[in-house]
């Protein structure tokens, strides 16, 4: 036999903390709770916070942000206050955990910067590890489902003083700083270069002719004084020039690190402190579904100079760029790099335990 229940008392059913009776069936004592779900969208970033050990934030195109529950080595939903009517909230296009107070976190949100999302991105703030959220408006869309989402960080704290943040933007408008922890942002003027390279001009629709804009922000905590960090490097998507820059002088001026090689998009940057070193990822196309070549670039600050340590492997494949890179700041010169847009026999990942004078392939 079949019970037919009014929606009142499925809801009474969910939701009560006691067994209830309804057309005499008892009714067992509910818990609902969210549903594992072990794989789901693109994961274009995943970022630890590099003073509380085991705090980490994945990032995905259009399914919200997580942190890892270190108890079982799950993802915790942080954005699940997202319904239908903030879907724009479900693309995460960077996150910033901050090093001086670990609690703090910051993600800049939107899908998509041509006409599919009306709104303009916005940066939300959680000072309890993404429980909770303040949203702060920018002036500019922000696309977390857009070509070159696995670049980043677009977006980083100031380590030397956590009220300071930069974000790089899309669709050529530049890098933005703010100095009152994200509740207000300022464009960096002095900036030379918003980006110039377009995934497919041709593109009607928006979405793959729409510039890709910057692509990193990486500080340098050496170099500071007592309002800040003054050394800061910003990764650009423009091809055929320079596309790695830096200031000395907390972003008051800007030039150019010599060219690595003009024909390739600088993915991630990477510092390297106790070597002196930037390490960054190249490939010719923005990603994730582009990119036939690439290189890994090693750039010693107090040299100038570059060296190309890119797998001896990956050069005799010359078929794909290079995206993903980690570096282990506990034990330097190790690092790893990942293949961008290498499809047989599989994406490969590249491991070096000598700042890239040597690789070993993952298989």
């Amino acid at each position: 036999a079949f019970e037919l229940y009014t929606i009142d008392e499925l809801v009474n059913f969910r939701s009560s903390a006691t067994p209830t009776t309804t057309g005499g069936v008892t009714a067992e004592k509910q818990t609902w709770k969210n549903a594992v779900i072990g794989a789901g969208g693109f994961v274009p970033g995943i970022v630890f916070n590099p003073t509380q050990k085991g705090l980490c934030y994945l990032r995905t195109d259009i399914g919200g942000l997580y942190r890892l529950n270190t108890a079982d080595d799950s993802w915790i939903p942080l954005t699940d206050y997202a319904g239908d009517a903030d879907w724009h909230d479900w693309g995460i296009d960077a996150v910033a955990t901050d090093p001086v107070q670990p609690n703090n976190v910051y993600v800049a949100v939107g899908l998509y910067t041509n006409s599919w999302d009306p709104n303009n991105g916005n940066i939300l703030k959680s000072t309890d590890q993404g429980n909770t959220w303040t949203k702060y408006n920018l002036p500019f869309k922000v696309g977390g489902n857009m070509p070159g989402r696995g670049m980043g960080e677009r977006l980083a704290i100031d380590p030397n003083n956590n009220s300071i943040l930069y974000f790089g933007a899309r669709s050529g408008n530049g890098l933005w700083k703010s100095t009152n922890a994200g509740a207000s942002w300022a464009k960096v003027t002095a900036f030379p270069d918003p980006g110039t390279y377009i995934p497919d001009p041709s593109d009607s629709s928006g979405y793959n002719s729409d510039i890709v804009g910057l692509t990193w922000v990486t500080f340098d905590p050496s170099l500071k004084t007592s309002s800040g960090t003054s050394r800061i490097f910003v990764g650009v998507a423009s091809l055929n020039k320079a596309n790695i820059y830096q200031t000395v002088n907390g972003g008051s001026t800007w030039t150019a690190l010599p060219t690595f090689n003009n024909t390739l998009i600088p993915h991630k940057g990477i510092l390297s402190p106790s070597e002196g070193v930037l390490y960054v990822t190249f490939a010719n196309g923005a990603g994730p579904y582009d990119g036939s070549a690439g290189r890994v670039g090693k750039y010693n600050i107090a040299a100038g100079t570059w060296t190309d340590i890119t797998p001896a492997q990956a050069i005799a494949d010359n078929s794909y760029g290079f995206g993903g890179l980690a570096v282990d700041l506990q034990k330097p010169g190790t690092l790893m790099v990942a293949a961008l847009n290498e499809w047989w026999p599989d994406a490969n990942i590249y491991r070096s335990l000598n700042g890239g004078t040597t690789w070993s392939p993952l298989w």
